[in-house]
C-alpha cells in the first residue's frame, strides 16, 4: 500500500525536462522493405539511408516478414525512426560479428542505434555468432546509445553481451532476451517491463544476466525489471557489477530454479561492495529465494523503490507518452 501511495505522489509531481524531444507522436511518412522486390528497399539499411540528415518527424520503417541478412546502423543524426516488423518471430535482421583480433565488442552489432528518438516494435534483432556451436565471444545483437528510445515486442538474441543497453533512456515492453553471458549489459537508464529473459545454452557455466555500468553515485543509470520472468537451459546470476556503482532493481518478477543461489557477484569489486545497488523486491518462483543470497544486496525503503519502477524514472519529462502509438 505505501508503495502504491509513492507511486502516485511520483505521477503527480512536476517533470523536469531533459532534452524533450519537439516532433508530435504522429508518423509522417512510411517506409517499406521487402526481400522480394515488391516494396521501397529491399534492405533495412537502404531504407535507413533514404532518412534525411537532421529528420525532425516520425517516419515508420515497415520490414516485411522474412530473414534479413545483414547489419544495420541508424546513425546518431537520424533520429525519429519507427522500425516496425510483422512480429518478432515473423521478421528479423541477422548478422554474425563478433569482437576478435580486428575487430571490437562495439563493432560486432546486427544492429547498431546512436540517435535519439527511435523506436521498435515487433522484430527480433539476433547475432547468430556462435548460434548452435557453443562458441563464445563478445557478439552484440543489439546496441542502444540514443536518449528516448523505446521497444515492444521485439527480440534480442545472442550468447555473450546479446544487449548492449549502452547510454540514454530506454523502455522495453514485452521483449524476449535471450543470452549465456553479460547479456544485459551497459551504462543505460532503462526499465523492462514484462519481458522474457531468457538464458541460453553455454559451454560456461553459470552465466551472468546483467552487467551494469554505473559509474558514480551522481550517475541516474541503472536496469530496472517490472514484471519480467527469467528463465532458461543454463544457471546464470541476475548479474555482476561492471561498474563500481552498479545499479540493478528485480521487482516482481517470476524467476525459476536457472537463478544461481547466491544471486549477484562483485566482480572486480570483492570488497567494495557498499557502493553497489542489487535489489530484488516482490519476486517469485523458486529462483527468488533468497536464503543463499550473497549479504551484500540492498533492501529499498518503499519510497525509494517507487522511484525506479514508475515511469518517471525514465520519462520524465513525458517523451515516452509523446512517441507514436
Amino acid at each position: 500500500m505505501a508503495l502504491a501511495v509513492a507511486l502516485a505522489v511520483l505521477a503527480s509531481m512536476a517533470a523536469v525536462p531533459r532534452g524533450r524531444c519537439d516532433a508530435a507522436g504522429t508518423v509522417v511518412r512510411s517506409i517499406f522493405v521487402n526481400r522480394n522486390g515488391s516494396a521501397d528497399f529491399e534492405s533495412v539499411q537502404h531504407a535507413v539511408d533514404s532518412v534525411p540528415f537532421g529528420n525532425g518527424q516520425w517516419i515508420r520503417v515497415h520490414v516485411a516478414a522474412g530473414v534479413y541478412n545483414e547489419k544495420v546502423i541508424i546513425p546518431q543524426n537520424k533520429s525519429f525512426i519507427l522500425l516496425e516488423g510483422e512480429g518478432r518471430q515473423q521478421t528479423s535482421i541477422e548478422w554474425a560479428d563478433h569482437a576478435g583480433r580486428d575487430s571490437s565488442t562495439a563493432a560486432s552489432p546486427t544492429f547498431a542505434a546512436y540517435s535519439a528518438d527511435f523506436m521498435a516494435r515487433d522484430i527480433t534483432f539476433k547475432n547468430t555468432y556462435g548460434d548452435g556451436d557453443g562458441g563464445m565471444s563478445p557478439a552484440v545483437a543489439a546496441l542502444v546509445s540514443g536518449d528516448r528510445s523505446s521497444f515492444y515486442r521485439c527480440g534480442f538474441v545472442g550468447v555473450q553481451d546479446t544487449l548492449s543497453d549502452m547510454d540514454g533512456r530506454h523502455y522495453y515492453e514485452g521483449c524476449y532476451i535471450e543470452g549465456a553471458m553479460d547479456f544485459i549489459f551497459g551504462n543505460g537508464q532503462s526499465i523492462f517491463q514484462g519481458c522474457d529473459i531468457r538464458t541460453a545454452p553455454t559451454p560456461v557455466s553459470p552465466g551472468f544476466i546483467t552487467a551494469q555500468g554505473r559509474q558514480s553515485e551522481a550517475d541516474t543509470s541503472g536496469f530496472v525489471f517490472k514484471g519480467c520472468t527469467v528463465r532458461g537451459d543454463t544457471p546464470a546470476y541476475l548479474g555482476r557489477a561492471w561498474r563500481r556503482y552498479a545499479r540493478v532493481i528485480f521487482y516482481r518478477t517470476d524467476m525459476s530454479g536457472v537463478v544461481v543461489g547466491q544471486g549477484w557477484d562483485a566482480w572486480n569489486y570483492k570488497g567494495r561492495e557498499d557502493t553497489l545497488t542489487m535489489v530484488e523486491a516482490g519476486c517469485t518462483g523458486q529462483g527468488s529465494n533468497r536464503t543463499g543470497r550473497v549479504p551484500w544486496t540492498k533492501a529499498l525503503s518503499d519510497g525509494e523503490l517507487a522511484k525506479f519502477v514508475d515511469l518517471s524514472y525514465i520519462s520524465g519529462d513525458g517523451w515516452l507518452d509523446a512517441q507514436p502509438r
